[in-house]
């Protein structure tokens, strides 16, 4: 197996009492190091006499501990998908990273407004991953929708989707575990049955922009782009069976690049940013000393409650060892819970210890978020809605 058992372990205790999920992925191999779905359950219930009895009520618990959510769970992906939008934009050349749009608040479009959280100066590129500006990608993505280099709103929207894809997003990924689901991706024709061919543009699927409306990623989807930028455009087939036998063998796919199909020229500007993020940005409280990582806050929507927590990473920023997502479940802020957990994990993979102090580890093991959600201080608000 592939699984790191130290930061197995330690995920675990991090997310007890919380739901959501943790991958943790090698770069260099797509090698799974952790991988955390919680809550679990105690596989002893599913052997013995009352095996069946155990199996239903596990099956009827509210919590879904037989749900498996890195492979499972489809999470709009939040201001995390940006780093995505900013490299296809540089690819179809139609940014580059002097590039700078206005924020104002707000990408206002006929009588609606996609708000910022902050109302920035005109933004160049790396500072909109900094301080996560959703205006900034709302032009980005009419660029891209309606002055595309393809004819149509619908022809520019097919190859962002193409884009979008060769990311591992609305697609199996091929993990060595059954029920792998390939996440939410929309076609053309969704939006011309519902808008009418040749009749909408960006302004009506705008939400798309800052990882919103009718996208759906999974866990391992989030930490498998990590992977992709980390390597500066390719990534393995993410897998749990390190080799099989005395002879170690491997199977084929999982030793076979994948590429993003984005030129490796254009990542440097975006992985400024997410060091910025961490350095200076909104996960400045998942700093770890010593180490360079990347990292990008999201806070995806949850039309059921209160939204996720979500935080992909990877580190260090030279020669990378591990790429890494976590979702907490109705936790609010990336920033909050997410970026510390993550925090955590990649000091005790990369250094064997955790110099955090106590207060700081025992507030996130201790958390109860499930039975009792409560809020965190010091940490900084990063996003803002789509309205």
């Amino acid at each position: 197996s592939s699984l790191d058992l130290d930061i197995q372990k330690l995920g675990e205790r991090l997310m007890k009492n919380k739901k959501g999920s943790i991958v943790a992925i090698e770069p260099s191999t797509g090698e799974i190091l952790a991988f955390v779905s919680s809550p679990g359950y105690d596989p002893n219930l599913l052997v013995g006499r009352e095996r069946g009895n155990n199996y239903r009520r596990l099956l009827l618990d509210k919590d879904k501990p037989l749900f498996i959510r890195p492979i499972m769970a489809q999470y709009p992906p939040g201001s995390i998908f940006k780093a995505v939008e900013a490299l296809v934009g540089q690819q179809e050349g139609l940014i580059y990273p002097e590039t700078r749009f206005p924020c104002g608040g707000g990408y206002r479009y006929g009588n609606r407004v996609v708000r910022c959280t902050h109302v920035h100066s005109a933004l160049n590129l790396m500072e909109s991953i900094q301080l996560s500006c959703n205006p900034y990608y709302c032009y980005v993505f009419k660029k891209l929708i309606d002055n595309g280099n393809y004819g149509s709103a619908e022809a520019n929207f097919i190859a962002w989707r193409k884009h979008i894809e060769k990311f591992g997003i609305g697609v199996r990924l091929g993990i060595d575990l059954p029920n792998e689901l390939k996440g939410l991706l929309p076609t053309h024709e969704f939006y011309d049955k519902y808008y009418g061919a040749g009749r909408w543009k960006s302004s009506n699927i705008i939400s798309l922009s800052i990882g919103q409306g009718e996208l759906g990623i999974t866990p391992l989807q989030m930490a498998n782009v990590m992977a992709i930028i980390a390597n500066k455009g390719y990534y393995f087939s993410p897998h749990l069976v390190k080799a099989i036998g005395n002879k170690n063998q491997q199977k084929p796919e999982y030793t076979t690049r994948h590429y993003a199909g984005i030129d490796s020229n254009y990542f440097d500007v975006v992985i400024d940013g997410m060091q910025k993020v961490v350095e200076g940005g909104t996960a400045t409280y998942a700093r770890i000393q010593g180490i360079t990582m990347c990292g990008k806050t999201g806070t995806a929507q949850n039309p059921h409650g209160k939204d996720h927590s979500v935080f992909v990473a990877f580190a260090p920023r030279e020669n990378p060892k591990i790429a890494i997502a976590v979702v907490v479940e109705n936790a609010g802020f990336g920033s909050v819970w997410a970026a510390p957990i993550a925090s955590l994990l990649v000091e005790q993979y990369l250094t064997d210890t955790i110099t955090r102090p106590k207060y700081y580890v025992d507030r996130l093991l201790n958390a109860d978020l499930i039975n009792q959600p409560q809020p965190a201080p010091g940490a900084k608000k990063e996003e803002a809605k789509d309205e």
